[in-house]
């Protein structure tokens, strides 16, 4: 990791609800004071950033992808996992923030 920032990816179909999420996620890192940049994208923008990630998330409505997403991850060593589904529905930031530290390890 580049400057101890964990660089996240939050993925879903066109990066709207992703905004929302990575901002949240944002606003809880600050909250906690850490580094983190959190980027909000399509499933067709990390085919080609993968490697500029240290954890990529994958919102509940694109799971079905999870297995091509898994795949092009492991390629440059990034984690992928899903969202909590709970923690997608009430959009809470710290849930995922945990999520994506706990990804790292």
């Amino acid at each position: 990791m580049a400057n101890n920032k964990l660089k996240i990816i939050i993925l879903c179909s066109w990066g709207a609800t992703s905004s929302q999420l990575a901002k949240k996620v944002e606003e809880a890192a600050e909250k906690r004071e850490i580094e983190v940049e959190v980027y909000p994208g399509g499933t067709g923008e990390f085919k080609q950033k993968a490697s500029e990630y240290d954890v990529a998330l994958l919102e509940p409505q694109v799971r079905h992808l999870k297995k091509e997403v898994t795949k092009i991850g492991e390629q440059y060593d990034v984690p992928v996992e899903l969202v909590d589904q709970r923690a997608f529905a009430l959009m809470d930031g710290d849930k995922v923030l945990d999520q994506a530290l706990g990804m790292k390890k």
